[in-house]
């Protein structure tokens, strides 16, 4: 026997939301048969330019491929950039692509992988306030929403109108 249950609010909780800022977006297209490869050129350049990776987001490219995405906490500098992209046009023909300067906001939420309309509440909220979404990434419980520079602080307030954060929730109570 299986039990489905369906979580419905007025307003969707979540457990607040968070921004990052100065962060780098850069954009690769790679070759899909090469994955094993890339990958660890990708973690020897991300120790070796001293990066985190925040997030990864792949999608596939008709052409046997893979456009990756990758959030960067800090810009590499222009030496090192030119180094990076060197390593990918060398190894695999695939030059890169840099966004400098996206801002990153993020939030938890309960039940988020047991229901419907997370993603949607959260772009129509952002849609209202014209903060423009470069990428986006949901999984289970969480939402992340990549901005350009300086639309975060923007995308945090409008969310914040939309779900409702520990905050908010004190403020209802009056706790």
């Amino acid at each position: 026997m299986e039990t489905i249950a369906f979580y419905r609010e007025s307003v969707i909780k979540t457990y607040g939301l968070a921004e990052r800022t100065d962060l780098c977006l850069v954009t690769i297209a790679l070759p899909s048969d090469r994955m094993g490869d890339w990958g660890t050129v990708l973690a020897d350049l991300t120790a070796r330019l001293d990066v985190s990776l925040l997030l990864l987001l792949a999608r596939p490219l008709p052409a046997n491929g893979l456009r990756l995405l990758l959030l960067l906490d800090k810009s590499p500098s222009g030496r090192e950039r030119m180094e990076a992209e060197q390593v990918f046009l060398d190894e695999f023909q695939a030059p890169w692509r840099v966004d400098q300067a996206v801002e990153l906001v993020y939030f938890q939420g309960p039940h988020y992988g047991d229901r419907y309309g997370i993603a949607s509440a959260a772009l129509n909220a952002l849609d209202v306030q014209n903060v423009p979404v470069l990428a986006m990434a949901c999984t289970g419980a969480s939402v992340y929403l990549i901005t350009p520079e300086g639309k975060a602080r923007l995308a945090r307030e409008a969310l914040g109108k939309a779900f409702m954060t520990p905050e908010t929730e004190k403020q209802e109570t009056g706790i």
